[in-house]
C-alpha cells in the first residue's frame, strides 16, 4: 500500500481482548516482596526510614497511574514533589524519576502490551532516534541544577497543553502514512533529549504528535508513548544508577514499590472508565507544576 508505512504492524485491536486485561498477577506480589526484602536488609535503620518516607509510595502510585493513562510520565509527580516537598536538588529528583519510571513504566507498558494497543511495527523505528537523543542529552549536554528546573515547566505545561487538545481526538487510524516516517523519527529524538534532561516529554509528545497530525487511534499512540518512555526510563536508570550514580535509594526504594502498583492502573482502569475527566484533572496538574516549577526558577534566578 503506497499512502501507508509498510513497516507498521496491520493488526488492530481485537474487539474481544479488550476488557480482559487484569491487574493483579501474581508478579506483583512476588516483586512487591522481593523488593521489600532487600529494602529491610539494604538500610540500616529501615522502620525509621519507612516513618519518613512512607507517603512517597502513594506519590509512586499516583504518579504511575498518571504517566500510564496519558504517558507524560511519573516524573510529572515525582519532580516536583521531591524539589518542594523533600527539599531535594533537581539533578537528584531527576535521577530518583528515572529510576522510579524505569518501574512504573515498564509496569504500565506491559499492561498496554498485553491489550495489543501498541503499533509494534514504529517500535523499531522509534527506538533508534530515542535512544540517540536520550546519549545527546546525557552525555553531551548532562543536565545540571538549572537545565532541570529551567525546563521542567515548560515541558510540562506544554504537554499538560498537549493533553487538553487530544481530550477528543479518537482517531480512526491503525497505522501511519508513509509521510509520516521522518518526522517521526524526528520527534522520537527530540523526545529523547527533552526526557533525558527532565524525565518527562517522550511519551506524551510522540502520541499528541501521531494523533494530531496523522489521526492514530487515540489508545495506540498512548500505548506507543508509554513503550517508548519505559524504553526511555530503562536506559537512563541503568545510566545514572550504574555510570554517574548519585541516585537517592532510600526514597526511590518507596516510590518504585508505588509504581509497581500503579503502573498498571492505567491500562486498567481505562478498559472500564471514562478516560476524559481524568485526563483533564491530570492536563491540570501538569500545566500547574508547569508554572510553579518556572516560577520558582525564574525566583531563583532573580536571586542570583
Amino acid at each position: 500500500m503506497p499512502n501507508q508505512l509498510p513497516l507498521l504492524s496491520s493488526t488492530t485491536t481485537n474487539p474481544a481482548d479488550v476488557g480482559t486485561f487484569r491487574y493483579f498477577t501474581p508478579w506483583l506480589f512476588i516483586l512487591s516482596l522481593i523488593g521489600c526484602v532487600i529494602y529491610w536488609r539494604a538500610f540500616p535503620d529501615p522502620l525509621t526510614l519507612a516513618t519518613h518516607n512512607w507517603p512517597l509510595i502513594l506519590v509512586g502510585v499516583l504518579g504511575a497511574f498518571i504517566g500510564n493513562i496519558t504517558a507524560i510520565g511519573g516524573g510529572i509527580v515525582f519532580i516536583p514533589v521531591l524539589m518542594f516537598a523533600y527539599k531535594i536538588d533537581p539533578v537528584s529528583a531527576l535521577k530518583l524519576a528515572f529510576v522510579t519510571q524505569a518501574v512504573g513504566m515498564t509496569s504500565g507498558a506491559s499492561g498496554w502490551l498485553r491489550r495489543g494497543e501498541v503499533p509494534l511495527g514504529l517500535l523499531k523505528w522509534t527506538v533508534p532516534p530515542l535512544i540517540l537523543g536520550t546519549l545527546v542529552s546525557t552525555f553531551l549536554i548532562h543536565p545540571q541544577p538549572m537545565l532541570v528546573k529551567g525546563l521542567f515547566g515548560p515541558v510540562a505545561f506544554i504537554t499538560g497543553l498537549l493533553t487538553l487538545i487530544t481530550l477528543d481526538r479518537k482517531g480512526g487510524l491503525t497505522e501511519l502514512p508513509a509521510k509520516a516516517f521522518l518526522p517521526t523519527l524526528l520527534v522520537a529524538f527530540i523526545g529523547g533529549m527533552i526526557t533525558g534532561w527532565v524525565a518527562i516529554g517522550e511519551g506524551e509528545i510522540i502520541a499528541a504528535f501521531c494523533m494530531l497530525s496523522y489521526g492514530l487511534n487515540a489508545n495506540r499512540a498512548i500505548g506507543l508513548g508509554v513503550v517508548l518512555l519505559a524504553i526511555n526510563s530503562l536506559l537512563l536508570a541503568a545510566i545514572h544508577a550504574f555510570y554517574f550514580g548519585g541516585v537517592p535509594w532510600d526514597m526511590a526504594a518507596f516510590t518504585m514499590l508505588g509504581v509497581l502498583w500503579g503502573g498498571r492502573l492505567g491500562p486498567f482502569l481505562a478498559q472500564w472508565i471514562s478516560l476524559r475527566m481524568t485526563k483533564k484533572v491530570f492536563a491540570l496538574i501538569a500545566l500547574l507544576d508547569g508554572l510553579v516549577v518556572t516560577c520558582h526558577a525564574g525566583y531563583s534566578l532573580f536571586l542570583k
